[in-house]
C-alpha cells in the first residue's frame, strides 16, 4: 500500500518562474507588445490591470500553460506621471462604510452623455459658476434665492404663478416697446404721491369712471 506522501502532487515545478519585469514596447488595439528578454512578444492586459500601459513603461507580466502573456501592472513610468484608469464595461463604485473624498488640486471634469445625480442633500459652493443649458426643467415645492444684484436677459419670459408677492425698496421698470398688463382687476395703492407722465393718455370704460378727490385740477 503506497503512503499518502506519495499521493501529494507539486505545486510548483522545478522551471523557471513564470512572472517576470518586462518593458513596453508599444501599445496597439487589443494587446500590448512588450520586451522579454530582447523579443517582442504581444501581451493582453489583466483584467484587474486598470492603468492604460504606455510605451516605456516597466510592467510585471505573467505566462500562463499556453503561452499567454497577461501584464499585470506598472512598476515605473519614467517617461512621464500621466496615467488614465480604464474600465472593461460597466463599473460600480461602492462604499459600505464611510464616504468617498476626490481632491484634486487643479480640475475635475466629467464628460458623459447623461448624468444623473440623486441625494438627499446637494451643496454646490463656488466663488464663481458659470452654467449654460439649451433647455432647463426645474421642479419643486420651495424656492429661496438671495443675490444682491440679478440680472435677466432674455426675448421672452413666461411666468404662470397663482400668486406673486413682490417687495422691493425701490423698483424700476423700463420697457422699450410695448408693456401690456391684462388681469381681471387691478389695484394700486401708493402712500404719497402717484403719477402718471405721457404724452398721450387714453382711458377708457364700458360702464362708469370714477374721479374722487378733495381737489381735481385739470389742464
Amino acid at each position: 500500500m503506497k503512503s499518502s506522501a506519495e499521493k501529494i502532487i507539486p505545486l510548483h515545478a522545478d522551471m523557471e518562474s513564470v512572472v517576470r519585469e518586462c518593458s513596453v514596447i508599444a501599445v496597439e488595439s487589443n494587446a500590448v507588445v512588450v520586451n522579454i528578454h530582447g523579443k517582442s512578444r504581444q501581451a493582453k492586459r489583466a483584467f484587474s490591470c486598470l492603468v492604460d500601459p504606455q510605451a516605456g513603461d516597466l510592467v510585471v507580466c505573467t505566462e500562463n500553460a499556453i503561452g499567454m502573456i497577461y501584464v499585470l501592472g506598472i512598476i515605473d513610468r519614467p517617461v512621464s506621471q500621466k496615467m488614465r484608469l480604464s474600465f472593461p464595461a460597466d463599473t460600480d463604485i461602492q462604499v459600505n462604510r464611510g464616504s468617498l473624498n476626490i481632491h484634486s488640486t487643479e480640475n475635475v471634469s466629467i464628460v458623459a452623455n447623461n448624468l444623473n445625480c440623486f441625494s438627499k442633500r446637494v451643496i454646490h459652493k463656488s466663488d464663481e459658476a458659470i452654467i449654460s443649458y439649451d433647455a432647463v426643467t426645474a421642479r419643486g415645492n420651495d424656492l429661496q434665492a438671495s443675490y444682491k444684484t440679478v440680472r435677466l436677459i432674455s426675448n421672452l419670459i413666461n411666468t404662470m404663478a397663482r400668486q406673486v408677492i413682490n417687495r422691493f425698496k425701490g423698483y424700476i421698470r423700463s420697457t422699450e416697446d410695448h408693456d401690456m398688463v391684462k388681469a381681471g382687476q387691478i389695484t394700486r395703492t401708493a402712500e404719497g404721491l402717484h403719477i402718471m407722465d405721457a404724452e398721450h393718455t387714453i382711458m377708457n370704460s364700458k360702464k362708469c369712471t370714477k374721479i374722487d378727490g378733495e381737489k381735481i385740477l385739470m389742464g
